[in-house]
Parts: C-alpha cells; sequence; structure tokens
C-alpha cells in the first residue's frame, strides 16, 4: 500500500514492525508521554532518560524497547510533517498499518499541536546533518605543530537517542591549513550560489 505521510510511498518494515510490537503495545497515557518527549526532542531538546524509561518500567537493562519507540515516532511526525499530511489522513493510514484508534487519536493531535514548529525546524535543518552547537579552537600545551578543536553536536544520533555531544579532534597545523583553504573555498562557493540565486529571483 501507499501512504500519504510517506510522500505516496511503502511505509518502511521497521515502522510497521514498531507500530505492531513496540506503541501499540503501550497505554495511551505512555504514548502521550513519550510523544510529547519525541516532539519535543524533534524542535531541539533532549529526551530526559530517566523520563523514559519510567514509561517503559525499565529500572536496568537495554533501552532497546524506548529508542524503537522514539525513532518510530519522530519518522511518523516528521514525515507527516514534510508531506503536508492531514490529521484524519493520517489517522486512517495509522490504523491501516495496526495502530489501536485511540492511540491514533493521539498521534493526530501531537501532529495538530506540532506540525508548523516540526515543519520549521525541518526548513531550517535542510541539508544540514547533526547541527553545529559549539566551536573553540586552542593550541594544547607540551605540543608541536598541533591544534585541537572541539565541537559540540546538538541532537547527534547516539543508539537511537537525540543528545548534544562534544568531539574533541587533534590536527597538525598543516591539516589545519588545508582544512581551513577548503572551507574557505566552500564558502566563496555557496556566496556565489547565493548571489546568481538573488540575481535571478531580481529578474
Amino acid at each position: 500500500m501507499k501512504f500519504r505521510f510517506c510522500g505516496d510511498g511503502d511505509c518502511p518494515d521497521w515502522v510497521l514492525a514498531e507500530i505492531h510490537s513496540n506503541l501499540a503495545q503501550l497505554t495511551t497515557g505512555q504514548l502521550n508521554d513519550l510523544g510529547e518527549h519525541t516532539a519535543k526532542s524533534i524542535l531541539g531538546e533532549e529526551i530526559p532518560e530517566a523520563e523514559i524509561s519510567k514509561i517503559y518500567s525499565i529500572t536496568k537493562g537495554s533501552m532497546d524497547g524506548p529508542k524503537g519507540g522514539i525513532a518510530c515516532l519522530r519518522f511518523l511526525l516528521t514525515s507527516a510533517s514534510r508531506y503536508n499530511t492531514e490529521s484524519a489522513e493520517f489517522s486512517t493510514e495509522l490504523q491501516q498499518l495496526g495502530l489501536p484508534k485511540e492511540h491514533t487519536a493521539i498521534l493526530c493531535r501531537l501532529l495538530d499541536d506540532y506540525v508548523q514548529k516540526i515543519r520549521a525546524v525541518l526548513r531550517e535543518k535542510s541539508l544540514s546533518i547533526n547541527q553545529l552547537d559549539t566551536f573553540s579552537c586552542s593550541i594544547p600545551k607540551n605540543t608541536i605543530d598541533c591544534i585541537q578543536l572541539k565541537i559540540g553536536i546538538q541532537n547527534e544520533i547516539v543508539d537511537g537517542l537525540p543528545r548534544k555531544t562534544a568531539h574533541t579532534v587533534n590536527l597538525n597545523r598543516n591539516d589545519a591549513l588545508l582544512l581551513l583553504s577548503e572551507l574557505k573555498a566552500v564558502r566563496d562557493t555557496m556566496e556565489s550560489y547565493n548571489f546568481d540565486k538573488k540575481y535571478l529571483e531580481e529578474k
């Protein structure tokens, strides 16, 4: 079957599996709480692992269930938002995939509440992966021709959950100069593209 929320394409097998084995097994209250956390994470908030563990009644052990549920909900909400799926059509398609009617109503309500904000985030982050949050450059002590870059990433997917992460990269001086040169070339190309686009729009 073809689904509007999938861009008139097939629903991925893994999403169908998560709907049946995961989301449909939650109570409506649990799904509502998980959906709220997931929707807010799409907008940039961090997911509180302690709260997610409570939803799934996990005190210790594997977090595969929560990770799968969150990944599935992120796909459903972002895909439905991306393809301008009306909530009534979204409801029908989710029920066709086997999600109970009460659960479907919760996801439709979440879509109605967050669709505009999700679309804004999708437009802002189009053509971007692992959005840069912070950046700093320093020269470590007791090193020769070495530069250290500290990079903060927003909403990097780690073990199925979006997190803020920090990475440290050490480069020798020649590699750093080469990287700087290549980044400047990319910047010039993008500025040239933006100028041409603006010129054509004015014409």
